[in-house]
C-alpha cells in the first residue's frame, strides 16, 4: 500500500484512552497471517475475494488476508498512524463496522473494475485491508482535516535504523489529496495494476461518505477551534487562543479540560479572578464526571498559580475526600484544613480541621503541625463532645513530641 516517499508514524491529533479496536485489528492481521502462511495457504485461497465468485463472507475475509509480508507491513503502519486518533473520536463500535464496510466496498468496486476489464483474472484472488484502511483515511479527513501528519524519512531508515518524525508535516487534508492524486496518475497510467487503485480510491470516497453520514464533517468543525486554540497558545498568542477555546466552548460546552486550559491563560492575561471561576468550574465538571484525580490535580495547581484561592464548600470537601480516597494525604490534608479555615461557620469545619491534624499526625508523621492545628481548634467555639477529642488528641501529641525530644 505505497502512498508517500515518507513514511507516516503518526498525527498530532490527540488520542483518548487506548485504542483496543485498532490494537486488536493489528494482532489478528498478524496471528491470521502467520496461520495462514504456514501450510494453509489453499483455505487462504478459499477464503479470499474472487471477482469472478464474489460474496459477501469472502469481501469481508479478505479484509484480513495479505498477499505477503511487505504488504502487511504496509497497510499495519497506515493502520497504526491514523486508526487510534479516530477510533477515539467515533467509538469502538463505529470505528470497526467502517473498518469492515469499507473494504468490503473496495473489494466489490475492484472486482467489478476486474469484471469489466480483464475477466480472465476473475479467479485471481483480492487480498488486503489497504481498502478498509483507505476508507479509515476517508473518515479521517473528515473528522479531522486540521490535523497535522507526521513522517519520517525512509532512507534515514533504511541507511541509518532511525524512525523520528521530519520536517515533513503536512495538514491531513492536504496529505490525503496528494495520496488521491498519485492513486489516480498511477490508475491512468496502468488501469490494472499490481496495486488495487480502484479498490483505494472507493474505499476512500466511501469512508468520506461514510463520515458524511455519521456527522462527522460537523464534529471536525467543533475540533478545529480547539486545534486552533491549541496553535496560538504555543505561539503564545493569548487573547486569539482564548478567543478559539471560547468558539470550541460554544458549540461542546463542559470539556472541563478546555476550561482548565483557558484558566491558565487567564492566569497569565492576569485575569485571576475569572482564572479562579475556571478553574473551579473545571474542577466541578470533574468532580460531576468521576475524574477525582484531575480533580485534585486541578484543585493543587489552582493554589500553586493563584494563591490564596479556594473552591465552594461542597467542591472543596469533595476534593479532600478524593484526595484521601486515592491516597494522596499531604493534599487531603492541606484541602481539609482550607475547608475549616475558608468556611469556618460551616457545619463540618472543625471536624475537617481536625481530620487534618490526624491526617499529619498518623499518616504524615508531622506531629509539630498536628499540635499547631489542635491548638487553634481549641481556640474556636466547638461542641462539648468535638472539644473533648481535640483536648485528647492534643494531649497524646504534646506527649509524642515530647518523647521524640527526649531521643534527641
Amino acid at each position: 500500500m505505497y502512498y508517500f516517499y515518507w513514511l507516516p508514524i503518526g498525527t498530532d491529533a490527540k488520542v483518548r484512552g487506548i485504542p483496543w479496536v485498532t490494537l486488536s485489528l493489528v494482532v489478528l492481521n498478524v496471528v491470521l497471517f502467520a496461520g495462514l502462511n504456514a501450510g494453509a495457504e489453499a483455505f487462504a485461497y478459499h477464503m479470499a475475494f474472487k471477482a469472478g465468485h464474489p460474496t459477501i463472507p469472502t469481501a469481508i475475509a479478505s479484509v484480513f488476508l495479505h498477499a505477503g509480508p511487505l504488504n502487511l507491513i504496509e497497510n499495519l503502519i497506515f493502520l497504526c498512524a491514523f486508526g487510534p486518533p479516530l477510533e477515539s473520536r467515533l467509538g469502538a463500535a463505529r470505528f470497526l463496522i467502517s473498518f469492515i464496510a469499507c473494504g468490503w466496498l473496495a473489494h466489490l468496486v475492484q472486482a467489478a473494475w476486474i469484471v469489466k476489464l480483464a475477466p480472465e483474472l476473475s479467479s485471481f484472488p483480492i487480498l488486503g485491508a489497504s481498502g478498509a484502511i483507505s476508507g479509515l483515511m476517508g473518515l479521517f479527513v473528515m473528522r479531522l482535516p486540521f490535523a497535522r501528519l507526521r513522517f519520517a524519512s525512509i532512507r534515514e531508515l533504511l541507511v541509518r535504523g532511525t524512525l523520528k518524525c521530519g520536517g515533513f508535516t503536512p495538514p491531513a487534508l492536504g496529505g490525503l489529496v496528494l495520496w488521491f492524486a498519485l492513486q489516480f496518475l498511477h490508475h491512468v497510467d496502468d488501469p490494472l495494476p499490481e496495486v488495487a487503485a480502484v479498490g483505494h480510491l472507493s474505499g476512500l470516497l466511501g469512508g468520506m461518505a461514510l463520515g458524511w453520514s455519521f456527522g462527522l464533517a460537523r464534529e471536525g468543525r467543533i475540533e478545529s477551534y480547539l486545534a486552533l486554540g491549541g496553535q496560538h497558545a504555543a505561539r503564545a498568542e493569548w487573547f486569539a487562543a482564548l478567543s478559539k477555546y471560547e468558539d470550541y466552548l460554544a458549540r461542546a460546552p463542559g470539556d472541563a479540560d478546555v476550561i482548565a486550559q483557558i484558566a491558565r491563560i487567564q492566569r497569565v492575561t492576569h485575569q485571576e479572578a475569572r482564572a479562579v471561576d475556571s478553574f473551579s468550574e473545571a474542577i466541578h465538571i470533574w468532580l460531576q464526571q468521576g475524574e477525582l484525580d484531575a480533580a485534585c490535580d486541578g484543585y493543587e495547581e489552582m493554589k500553586r498559580l493563584l494563591g490564596a484561592v479556594t473552591l465552594p464548600a461542597a467542591d472543596l470537601l469533595r476534593v479532600a475526600r478524593a484526595c484521601e480516597e486515592l491516597d494522596r494525604p499531604g493534599d487531603a490534608s492541606r484541602a481539609y484544613e482550607a475547608f475549616g479555615r475558608h468556611y469556618p461557620d460551616r457545619e463540618g469545619a472543625a471536624v475537617a480541621m481536625l481530620k487534618s491534624a490526624e491526617i499529619e499526625q498518623g499518616t504524615l508523621n508531622n506531629p509539630g503541625r498536628a499540635k499547631y492545628l489542635y491548638d487553634e481548634l481549641l481556640l474556636r467555639r466547638l461542641t462539648p463532645e468535638i472539644e473533648r477529642v481535640v483536648r485528647e488528641h492534643a494531649e497524646r501529641t504534646e506527649a509524642e513530641i515530647a518523647r521524640q525530644h527526649s531521643v534527641v
